[in-house]
């Protein structure tokens, strides 16, 4: 065991610094300091400022102890441990500086998107159906809600032609495609399989252009044609497929296998808690490679381009399952920060983002149709 007064001395002896992903706001008569990307924070007061401002460049507990006059030795030093524990001072080569060097060199935006990317990640379920229900009766139950339609009445109208979608194949899909909640548990083909994942992440042909080289054409746009969005196939019931996560290979349209094993129940986990995914054949996890797009446009608002882009895939993806026959849904709600841990990834560089699965439908009608008529 190291000795309390060599501890002390090795303590104030570190260099420290304040860091750059700081938010401050007020929240009930208290200053609350948040380091959005650990997702930590403490509640202060003005000296809490104050020492955060001091230690702007790398500084020690010792320079503070000479420079800071008016303050106990002791307050000093526990409020540096006190801000240390809770994110806001980094030690210099520290786990934490090496993740935040990775993220400053990586998210080339200004702390608004980086702000609102990690602050909103999940790391647990989102909500059961009892707190559902308890939330539909305690805030919904009895309200008006807003009118799903808007209406210029006192405007002339044209009135538009009716359309059967009997003209073409892409017509019939997109009156067919529905969430489907409710899975057999059944299996679907390789073939299936393979068919999907080429028409949504798959690259259909490459063109060369004189400033950026070789790019993707994908059946989905993309920012500049970047394409950040990578795709994890968690394969619980495909024939002739191992279970497994697997990480699609768009340069050779092939699975490559990250983990062997069930992951079923995982997959509960991974979207934050919904029993439903678990009867999926496969549940893809998607992340975005950030430097991918924010290497060529380093304004804020491309932060938007990950999750637009994630909407443009899961539709291609709704309507190639939906074209074969499947059952397929999208989420939204994941357990960001569970994905990135079981995928080995570190949440800077590359994060995760969105989910869609697919499986055989089941004849049984899921909670969300129960009751509900179709017009």
């Amino acid at each position: 065991m190291v000795p309390i007064a060599e501890r002390r001395e090795k303590e104030i002896g570190l260099r420290m610094r304040t860091s750059p992903h700081i938010v401050i706001y007020f929240q009930v008569r208290q200053l609350v300091l948040e380091n959005y990307i650990t997702r930590q924070s403490f509640q202060g007061g003005p000296a809490t400022v104050l020492l955060l401002d001091y230690f702007t460049i790398w500084r020690t507990a010792a320079q503070a102890l000479r420079d800071l006059t008016g303050y106990t030795e002791e307050s000093i030093v526990d409020s540096i441990r006190n801000l240390r524990d809770h994110g806001l001072l980094i030690a210099e080569d520290s786990e934490q500086d090496r993740l935040e060097n990775r993220f400053a060199k990586k998210w080339l935006w200004p702390n608004a998107s980086r702000y609102y990317h990690f602050a909103t990640k999940l790391d647990e379920p989102y909500s059961s159906p009892e707190e559902i229900r308890n939330y539909y009766e305690k805030y919904l139950k009895g309200t008006k809600q807003p009118a799903i339609y808007k209406t210029y009445p006192e405007r002339p109208k044209i009135r538009l032609l009716p359309d059967s979608g009997a003209e073409a194949p892409l017509f019939q899909t997109l009156r067919l495609r529905h969430t489907t909640r409710d899975f057999s548990g059944g299996s679907i083909s390789l073939k299936q399989l393979s068919r999907i994942i080429y028409y949504t992440w798959g690259k259909l042909s490459t063109y060369k252009t004189q400033e950026f080289g070789h790019l993707l054409h994908k059946a989905s746009p993309s920012a500049g044609a970047r394409h950040p969005i990578e795709s994890y196939a968690v394969v619980n019931n495909v024939e002739g497929v191992r279970r497994g996560i697997y990480h699609y290979s768009v340069k050779d349209h092939s699975l490559e296998l990250v983990k062997a094993g069930d992951f079923r129940e995982r997959c509960v986990t991974f979207s934050a808690g919904q029993t439903w995914t678990r009867n999926a054949s496969v549940l893809f996890l998607m992340t975005a490679v950030v430097e991918r797009t924010a290497w060529k446009y380093r304004i804020p608002r491309v932060y938007r381009a990950f999750l637009l882009d994630a909407g443009h895939i899961s539709q291609s993806f709704l309507l190639v399952s939906t074209a074969l026959g499947l059952g397929a849904f999208c989420i939204g709600v994941i357990s960001d920060l569970s994905i990135e841990r079981e995928l080995g990834i570190d949440g800077v560089n590359e994060t995760a983002i969105f989910a869609v699965g697919v499986g055989c439908s089941s004849k049984e009608k899921g909670d969300f149709e129960k009751g509900a008529e179709v017009h």
